[in-house]
């Protein structure tokens, strides 16, 4: 399924755990919003919606070192003489070539996870710290792995679960569990715009439903 699917599902469920709770509507707003969120998620593991919203874009980054690149080779003629000057204009040219076809979208999110990882170590925060594990992993995995099984499911329900301790909200788990699974049951056979399915069982079994 596309992202605008997971998006509108997960978010339909998140109001369907809002009215199961008896949500008052600020909290049904936010599960709405949350719910929308995770049923993206899974899809972290590919350059997708949700990886470009809460990644560093690569696209900046070229440019602000392609920028910086300019600045040192002009900065390098009007200051430096001989050697020094061609240094400076070798090491501001490859600034303005090389990092297009270094930085990729998947280091931006990893760099987002571990950004993620180490606030939440420094602030003694379980959830942030396992979504910031999370992210690094997601964005190392081949599309449809880990993040589209049980154990993804699972792990993110543990997120959800931190997350609802800390805010002290009746519901944020089962919002996270059901937005998440939502997403995996999408994604399978069952619906003929999908033509593979989830290995759900993953790493054990292979099979694909």
């Amino acid at each position: 399924m596309d992202g605008k699917t997971h998006f509108i599902v997960g978010g339909i469920a998140g109001i369907g755990v809002a009215s199961y709770v008896g949500a008052e509507l600020p909290t049904a707003i936010s599960f709405t919003l949350l719910g929308a969120c995770v049923g993206l998620v899974p899809d972290l593991d590919v350059k997708g919606t949700l990886s470009n919203k809460i990644s560093l874009n690569k696209n900046w980054i070229i440019t602000l070192l392609g920028l910086l690149g300019l600045l040192i080779i002009v900065n390098s003629f009007i200051v430096y003489k001989d050697v020094d000057r061609w240094l400076g204009f070798g090491l501001g040219l490859a600034l303005m070539i090389i990092p297009p076809f270094l930085i990729k979208q998947k280091y931006m999110l990893l760099l987002t996870g571990a950004t993620s990882l180490i606030l939440g170590i420094y602030q003694q925060n379980t959830w942030l710290m396992l979504l910031g594990i999370y992210i690094c992993i997601a964005a190392l995995l081949p599309h449809r792995s880990l993040t589209h099984s049980f154990i993804g499911l699972f792990y993110f329900s543990l997120i959800g679960y931190f997350l609802e301790k800390d805010f002290q909200i009746n519901g944020i788990l089962l919002v996270c569990t059901v937005s998440y699974a939502s997403h995996l049951l999408l994604d399978m056979k069952i619906f003929r715009k999908n033509r593979r399915g989830v290995k759900l069982f993953q790493p054990f079994s292979k099979l694909e439903i």
